[in-house]
């Protein structure tokens, strides 16, 4: 059975004073795989640190496995398994010795060992490795192991602090997409720590955006993509355009061109905006070509990268900054021409000007 986790008034000072976290609460249901994004210093490592028992909380705070309080226990209690950055193997150690150790340390008996060790490696598609030196393996397959070693000890809780940064760009798709599948097939509640936006897209389940040692949101992928509650998250999960624009009688004016049904929030009173100045912010798909009969902006492009499967635009003269606009990668537009752009109203999200500079 999956491990519900429960953080409740939960905070972090440090013994030089500093606030690595603001009070907050989590709950984290069985068998969820929870991802904690947000930038460097923001609180995320820390949060992950406290799940395991290699951190405790300021006094106060508890935390719950499936109700059972472990606030004080060691991680060694807590029986939670690890995946980190840097790996954390035996170098002096096989493969099949460093998956084996946890369960030594346990107590599980030598044939027991010997046949979850052999699950394991064949799980991780390592098995052909059992007998090699760490020094002998390349990054993804270190990670495996890794993987390997938390998960044979059956742990109530997985926790996977940004295990794939130090990998290639390739191998980090190729092993974003391998754990998410082993996720789905264990069931096991997993946490998450990382700083890349599309793999939080993509493991998450829910994904908490952190913000200067304080939740900024929670949500799932769709609702931190589509819905962010602040500027912050917007700007921080790629929204990087901005426009301003005056909201009047419940609908979006920008320039001589008006729009109806679009989301404008409030984040400081949690209340639909209908009237004041507001700013836009939206990616790529925010703005797109056209003809001049359909368009509400013209913009000069600055900039043309292929990326593929699409063009993204660098145009100015829209905004008070220069916006990206992706398009169709076999249209024919160059640096130097004029773009006429209609705005996709759906796609943008609306705050309060003070909001957005708060």
């Amino acid at each position: 059975m999956s491990t519900q986790i429960r953080l409740r008034n939960c905070a972090k000072t440090f013994a030089d004073g500093t606030r690595a976290l603001a009070p907050f609460d989590l709950m984290i249901e069985g068998g969820e795989t929870i991802v904690l994004l947000g930038p460097s210093g923001c609180g995320k490592t820390t949060i992950l640190r406290m799940i395991a028992g290699l951190e405790f909380s300021d006094a106060g705070g508890v935390i719950s496995f499936d109700g059972d309080d472990v606030t004080r226990q060691s991680i060694e209690k807590r029986r939670v398994g690890m995946v980190f950055q840097s790996y954390a193997l035996f170098p002096n150690m096989t493969v099949a010795e460093n998956v084996a150790y946890g369960l030594k340390v346990h107590g599980v008996p030598s044939a027991e060992r010997d046949a979850r060790v052999d699950a394991m490696l064949e799980m991780m598609h390592i098995d052909m490795l059992a007998d090699r030196r760490i020094d002998q393996l390349s990054g993804g397959q270190r990670q495996r192991v890794a993987l390997a070693r938390a998960i044979a000890v059956q742990p109530r809780v997985l926790l996977l602090d940004e295990p794939l940064t130090a990998l290639d760009a390739k191998l980090r798709v190729r092993l974003r997409t391998e754990i998410n599948a082993l996720l789905r097939k264990l069931g096991i509640t997993a946490v998450y720590v990382t700083h890349d936006q599309e793999e939080a897209m993509a493991l998450g389940d829910r994904i908490v955006v952190m913000q200067k040692g304080e939740i900024a949101q929670i949500g799932t992928p769709r609702e931190i993509y589509r819905k962010p509650q602040n500027p912050f998250v917007a700007d921080f999960v790629g929204a990087a355009n901005r426009m301003t624009g005056q909201m009047r009688d419940g609908r979006l004016h920008i320039g001589a061109h008006v729009f109806d049904a679009v989301d404008a929030f409030d984040p400081r009173h949690g209340a639909i905006i209908d009237q004041g100045a507001v700013e836009l912010y939206f990616r790529a798909d925010g703005l797109s070509p056209c003809d001049l009969d359909e368009a509400h902006f013209t913009g000069r492009v600055e900039a043309v990268s292929y990326l593929g499967e699409r063009l993204r635009l660098t145009v100015s003269g829209i905004g008070p900054q220069a916006v990206t606009i992706d398009t169709h990668a076999d249209d024919v537009i160059e640096a130097g021409a004029d773009v006429h752009c209609r705005v996709n109203a759906d796609r943008l999200t609306v705050f309060p000007a003070v909001a957005a500079h708060s």
